[in-house]
């Protein structure tokens, strides 16, 4: 199964950010606006729209098979 993961490297914790305002399964989760947000994997629908939301590209693609451990 597909799934989003935002690189915290590359995640310029915008505070208009376009991933967290776009995404319909409210699967982007920010604890407060001063830390990077994260992806709820029980949430996360694996469209993959947050992809192209993001302007920084920090959001990538994973797959995690049935067996339940991510595939890196």
């Amino acid at each position: 199964m597909k799934r989003a993961l935002i690189q915290p490297a590359k995640c310029r914790n915008c505070p208009d950010c376009l991933v967290e305002l776009n995404c319909s399964m409210k699967a982007i989760i920010r604890e407060d606006r001063a830390a990077k947000p994260w992806v709820d994997f029980y949430r996360c629908s694996g469209c993959l729209k947050c992809k192209t939301s993001c302007r920084n590209g920090s959001i990538e693609e994973v797959t995690q098979p049935c067996g339940g451990r991510m595939a890196w």
